[in-house]
């Protein structure tokens, strides 16, 4: 978040529509890789979850 927030302030202090663009896209590329990582975590605390409730039936 901190890091599109400066990404988004410098787009701001340029006039060039080539790095506007390129800043765009590694604000994009950024989002993207904390949505995959942010799901990755959930899948894994939900399988988590099962495993336990798994665990907990068989006792």
């Amino acid at each position: 978040m901190i890091a599109t927030k400066l990404l988004g302030f410098s787009a701001a202090l340029t006039k060039s529509k080539k790095i506007k663009i390129a800043i765009l896209l590694v604000e994009i590329a950024i989002l993207a890789y904390a949505y995959k990582k942010n799901k990755e975590e959930q899948e894994a605390q939900l399988y988590i979850k099962k495993r336990q409730n798994q665990l907990q039936e068989k006792e």
